[in-house]
């Protein structure tokens, strides 16, 4: 009885007006700023805008793969935003730092975003995914050496020649986790900017290089305990 009520309600449920994909996905955007990303369910975002779990699967396969689409649009206006910062700044360093700040702010503010861009162990197998990845490295990469080197199709050779790339991409992503985590002592946003603008201009500058060069084992100077 309690299942034929149940097939009853959904039956009389009114049509969803509107794009039931954006909207699915624009309720996750919305539930992913307050909870973590395992903790939605198809039944959950459904309710959310008033369809049943069965429609769900007629615009996605399974929740993942929701998931990876918010994350592949993540990318793609990361790409844009590092296009435009290119664009706009007089210097490189000006752009890496600007770039390096974007990306901390945005990992603070969407923190399970995030996580699903470099943390779902199935992105490298989602076209769309990849794709937007790949534009967005691709923006970073452009923003290094002022060409266009990454080459998706030939990634032997690109991890050759973009080393630099993805050196810095390596550092701004550490920044970023280092903030979102709380693994120093920041107490607002003008120390987190000079905090990240301060490494990012250590590993342009080769202040870093001239740190790792000293000695392994300096002597102690006149007077030191």
């Amino acid at each position: 009885m309690a299942k034929l009520v149940k097939k009853q309600a959904e039956e009389k449920r009114p049509y969803h007006r509107g794009n039931v994909a954006e909207d699915l996905v624009a309720a996750a955007v919305r539930l992913l700023k307050t909870e973590r990303y395992e903790d939605l369910s198809v039944r959950r975002l459904t309710r959310e805008i008033g369809v049943t779990p069965a429609n769900f699967y007629n615009h996605f396969p399974n929740l993942e793969d929701l998931l990876l689409t918010i994350a592949a649009s993540a990318h793609l206006r990361r790409a844009a935003l590092v296009e435009k910062i290119i664009a706009r700044c007089s210097t490189r360093i000006e752009a890496a730092q600007q770039s390096a700040l974007d990306f901390v702010e945005f990992a603070t503010t969407n923190p399970e975003i995030f996580r699903i861009m470099f943390g779902l162990p199935s992105r490298n197998t989602h076209a769309g995914f990849v794709a937007a990845a790949d534009k967005s490295f691709g923006e970073l990469v452009y923003l290094v050496y002022g060409e266009r080197l990454y080459d998706p199709k030939n990634l032997e050779e690109t991890h050759i020649r973009c080393q630099t790339a993805y050196g810095f991409f390596a550092l701004v992503y550490g920044l970023a986790r280092i903030v979102l985590e709380q693994n120093i002592e920041l107490k607002n946003k003008t120390e987190v900017r000079e905090f990240v603008e301060k490494v990012v201009a250590s590993f342009i500058d080769g202040t870093v290089g001239k740190d790792f060069n000293r000695p392994m084992k300096e002597p102690l100077a006149k007077g030191a305990a």
